[in-house]
């Protein structure tokens, strides 16, 4: 404070610099620093500020000591504004002529300025501190000048408390936003808008565009906290906290793109929704190009279907007559070995695929085998590079690999057991289809116990796609490991969640005794639609009947497939090991291929599965999922094609021997 005709200094021009600061800074948003700040700090800096001399004791106190200057500095004494991402106090560049006040301000200003931003200025009060005060001394009116200012309407409120928290979430959702929201996922969605791929995108374009520009000037930013501080306001700041929020820190989060958008669609799409365009943006192209330039793998890419004559005689365990000719590297170093043979008995005989490769394969002349429908998911090509000398992709040292029907790498028991059910029990039903669909399985006990995903009753071990994540490979099952009651048992699938355009069916896996069976259904299930399998009998805890639904197919009526057609005999031109078997490699699960004649797969087949991949090439495996499934191998009349057997999974075959001689044995090959 200071009387009107003190003139140790200009307390009346500090007093409306001060104030005309805090207007200025009133025009935009203030806020506070110092979080927990001892407001006593602020008077005691102010008051320990002043240049000896000039703060001198008057009465009681020094001359500047003063009740209501006190409340002024307490109240703003700490606020502050926020220009180009900059913080500015009350007290910047206050006085700047006075040789006293310029001191004060400056000593507030520097410590003011250490201060961190702790939140938004509102107050409840409309003034603090006041212009002048009077006060009556020996018969004279003394008037004394004090600091004083207004709180603006827009910094008032009733409830500051509230006001304070409500911008303190704000900022922490925009700081989070910031840090978790990557920005090739940021880029992604935009582009996915762009497009026309999403569901209503257009409507989040603004506010994407926005936060990408938010979040490129807050990298740029000197004072990254004062920048969220400045726009923690902005709509698109609680981007992070929307429903495309959710999709970004999906991407972000690494969640592969077609589920992190299918999980955005069930937010927002109706259950019919189909979706019009692929999920593959400029921007990912871009990327996953970068990538193959930098590892060299351009050629690499480039998969076709494989020939006989790519294939080494020395990665073969047999060759038809007819086809040694066509060989890599022809007959030579093939040794063809006699052994003794016997008559064919009346039914095949069992014989597991290592003494089978041992003892018969050598002195084989032809195989024919028995394929059946229940062998449809057994179907595989060999593919193969374009070009020869490329870098290898895979975890092998060559440059082959295979596709099963249906786009995948195993069968359904292989993928039940991946997605942990149970594949050893007594008897086992499984379901498999080929999209994002929730497809349920349904048994109907004999004594009429329903085993569903509501009451699994300890046999319903696996649920896919019932919730994110979700897979293009999902899969259902149902293990019975003891007491299996006689009786006829009901099974139904329904569609519960039709997320999916494809128009995909889905496959029953019976499994009893070592002995499966599969069902196929060819058409999509529509929404909420439930589909009969069929009725299956037990006795003895073994499947001795199969009754199909209307819709079903069973494995008695042969069937096109791949050029051949089943439920007959088809000659074998070759067998051989899965490729991560050739030249003396063990790499993971070992397959046995029997390559059939005149087997053509027509449709395009995978070349690249992320699970092949050699491990330097790991880090990408979103890339090289997109390239795998827009790389496929074009159908070609020479191809490679049969069946399939993994060493893991529980199959049999039967096949025809013709023996050095002529004679000939039907055997039942056991996997």
């Amino acid at each position: 404070m200071i009387k009107g005709d003190d003139t140790v200094g200009d307390f009346e021009k500090f007093v409306a610099d001060v104030t005309t600061r805090l207007s200025a800074m009133s025009k935009g948003e203030l806020f506070v620093v110092g979080d927990g700040l001892d407001r006593d700090s602020l008077w005691l800096t102010f008051l320990d500020s002043f240049p000896a001399g000039t703060n001198l004791r008057f009465r009681e106190r020094s001359e500047y000591d003063c009740s209501t200057c006190r409340v002024f500095i307490k109240h703003f004494g700490n606020v502050v504004e926020i220009h180009n991402a900059q913080i500015r106090t009350l007290w910047s560049g206050v006085s700047a002529s006075d040789p006293v006040f310029s001191v004060v301000a400056a000593a507030m200003d520097e410590f003011v300025g250490t201060l961190p931003l702790s939140g938004i200025f509102r107050s409840a009060e409309a003034q603090y501190g006041a212009k002048t005060t009077r006060a009556l001394r020996d018969g004279q009116v003394e008037v004394w000048n004090h600091l004083y200012g207004r709180v603006e309407k827009q910094h008032r409120s009733t409830d500051a408390g509230a006001a304070r928290g409500t911008f303190d979430a704000a900022v922490q959702v925009f700081q989070r936003g910031l840090a978790e929201l990557s920005r090739p996922a940021l880029d992604t969605v935009a582009d996915l808008i762009d497009d026309n791929a999403l569901y209503r995108g257009a409507e989040h374009s603004r506010a994407v565009t926005e936060f990408r520009s938010l979040q490129n000037r807050w990298t740029q930013a000197t004072d990254g906290r004062a920048f969220v501080f400045a726009n923690a306001m902005n709509p698109a700041a609680r981007l992070r906290n929307t429903v495309i929020g959710t999709l970004v820190q999906d991407l972000s989060a690494g969640v592969d793109l077609e589920q992190a958008v299918r999980s955005f669609e069930t937010k927002v799409a109706p259950q019919n929704y189909q979706r019009p365009t692929a999920l593959i943006t400029p921007a990912m192209v871009k990327a996953a190009m970068k990538t193959i330039d930098e590892l060299g793998i351009e050629e690499s890419l480039q998969r076709r279907f494989a020939r006989l004559s790519d294939v080494s005689v020395n990665n073969v365990l047999w060759v038809d007559n007819d086809t040694q000719s066509r060989m890599k590297d022809g007959i030579e170093g093939l040794l063809m070995q006699a052994a003794s043979a016997r008559l064919p008995d009346p039914k095949p005989q069992e014989i597991p695929v290592v003494a089978f490769l041992k003892d018969i394969l050598p002195g084989a002349e032809s195989i024919d085998l028995w394929v059946a429908n229940r062998h449809e998911p057994h179907f595989v090509s060999l593919t193969t590079g374009r070009h020869p000398a490329a870098p290898r992709l895979f975890t092998w040292d060559n440059d082959f690999a295979w596709s099963y029907g249906g786009n995948v790498t195993d069968s359904i028991k292989e993928r039940v057991k991946r997605a942990g059910g149970n594949v050893t029990g007594k008897l086992r039903v499984s379901l498999s289809w080929f999209n994002h669909d929730d497809l349920d399985l349904h048994v109907f006990e004999p004594n009429g116990d329903h085993i569903w995903y509501r009451d699994k009753r300890n046999k319903l071990d696996v649920d896919m796609n019932a919730s994110g994540p979700f897979s293009r490979e999902p899969v259902e099952n149902v293990t019975w490991t003891r007491n299996i009651a006689d009786g006829e048992y009901r099974i139904e699938v329904n569609q519960y969640h039709k997320r999916d355009s494809s128009p995909v069916g889905f496959v029953i896996e019976t499994e009893s005794d070592g002995k499966i069976e599969h069902y196929s259904h060819e058409r999509a299930v529509g929404h909420k639609e439930t589909v009969e399998v069929g009725r299956m009998t037990i006795a003895g805890e073994v499947i001795t009947a199969f009754r199909p639904g209307k819709d079903m197919q069973a494995g008695s009526a042969g069937k096109d497939l791949w050029g051949i057609t089943t439920e007959q005999f088809v000659p074998v031109s070759t067998v051989m090991y899965s490729p991560s078997y050739f030249d003396d490699s063990e790499v993971g699960n070992r397959h046995y291929f029997f390559m059939l004649k005149g087997c053509v797969n027509d449709q395009p087949a995978r070349g690249i599965y992320n699970e092949f991949l050699r491990r330097d090439l790991q880090p990408h495996r979103k890339v090289f999922e997109v390239l795998g499934d827009r790389t496929k191998c074009e159908p070609s009349p020479d191809q490679l094609s049969g069946l399939g057997f993994s060493s893991t999974v529980r199959s049999s075959v039967v096949a025809k021997v013709t023996m050095t001689g002529g004679r000939r044995r039907l055997l039942s090959i056991q996997f």
